[in-house]
């Protein structure tokens, strides 16, 4: 099994969703997501070309949607490396380090 690893940005955005997600929907809806985004994060580590290219923004990155949240990452020769998890109405351009601007 390949493994996924979290920039400290990655995992300040986890904790924004949870925070949002608590707030809006309970903690059980929260649990909820947050499973479902590490079976993504799991599934994308074993299968990294599921996402598309988003070279657009930095070198190598793909990104995968997940419900309302983008996952960017990079493939590893033993996984990948989550870069942001971004809500879809984000400007991606704004919050993807090396991005183009």
């Amino acid at each position: 099994m390949s493994k996924f690893h979290l920039t400290n940005r990655a995992v300040a955005d986890l904790s924004d969703i949870a925070d949002f997600t608590i707030q809006s929907f309970g903690i059980e809806q929260a649990r909820f997501y947050r499973d479902g985004l590490n079976n993504c994060f799991e599934i994308l580590a074993d299968n990294p070309h599921l996402g598309r290219s988003a070279a657009e923004l930095a070198p190598n990155l793909k990104r995968f949607e997940y419900h309302s949240h983008v996952v960017f990452y990079v493939p590893r020769d033993t996984g990948i490396l989550i870069v942001r998890i971004l809500h879809q109405r984000m400007d991606f351009i704004r919050h993807i380090p090396s991005s183009k601007k």
